[in-house]
């Protein structure tokens, strides 16, 4: 599932930047004043991207080779249901941090608390993998 996110948003970065490009030629070919409207939102445009696809793409490096933190001990799992108005997530938390999971895979899964370990990504903190070991039920 991440690496469909991941291969999205390198498809839509390359669309931007192709945009891009075209659009700065057609600037460049009229000689229009350099501060109009859209320029300016260009510019504001692909300052965000960048910051975006920055942080995206360190991450998915940090996905293809292996390079993740881990953080594990005693977790309280908690389902989350957006009824229909956002993402259904999972929340994990462990020692007063919050990590989600942003699919419906422990959806299932009994709310409480257990002795898990996690591996997520180091920027956005999206979970990769969770273990969860099912001795400790709610009400410890």
């Amino acid at each position: 599932m991440l690496i469909g996110f991941y291969s999205a948003l390198i498809i839509f970065t390359l669309l931007f930047i192709i945009a891009a490009f075209f659009f700065i030629r057609q600037f460049v070919n009229k000689k229009v004043s350099p501060y109009n409207l859209n320029t300016v939102m260009l510019g504001v445009l692909s300052l965000f991207m960048l910051i975006v696809s920055g942080i995206y793409s360190y991450d998915f490096y940090h996905l293809q080779t292996g390079d993740q933190k881990t953080a594990g001990g005693s977790c309280e799992i908690t389902f989350v249901n957006g009824h229909g108005r956002s993402i259904d997530t999972t929340e994990v938390t462990i020692e007063n941090k919050v990590y989600n999971i942003k699919s419906s895979t422990y959806k299932d899964f009994p709310d409480g608390r257990y002795q898990c370990e996690l591996t997520f990504l180091p920027i956005t903190k999206i979970v990769t993998q969770i273990d969860i070991v099912t001795t400790g039920k709610k009400g410890d």
